[in-house]
């Protein structure tokens, strides 16, 4: 299983893709309902895309789909402040 490390608080503009996974994952990690139009606002996109990103991003395995929203998955080492957790 391959494992990505990605920096939460400091990510390229251009990765749309990881900018919605940490608006889902936010800070407590836990499995929460995903709201893509308050999402889409607060990124500046629409709602259509953040829906397709969401739908890669648990084909690629960093999200979970549950009945009650998503929740990381262990694909994802999180990073703060550039130390490892």
């Amino acid at each position: 299983m391959c494992v990505r490390a990605i920096n939460l608080n400091d990510m390229k503009e251009d990765e749309l893709r990881f900018r919605i996974l940490a608006e889902i994952v936010g800070e407590d990690r836990a499995p929460k309902r995903a709201d893509f139009s308050a999402i889409a606002r607060k990124l500046g996109t629409d709602r259509q895309s953040v829906a397709y990103h969401v739908k890669v991003l648990v084909k690629q395995g960093y999200l979970r789909a549950l009945s009650s929203g998503y929740e990381p998955t262990g694909r994802i080492l999180f990073i703060e402040d550039g130390t490892p957790a």
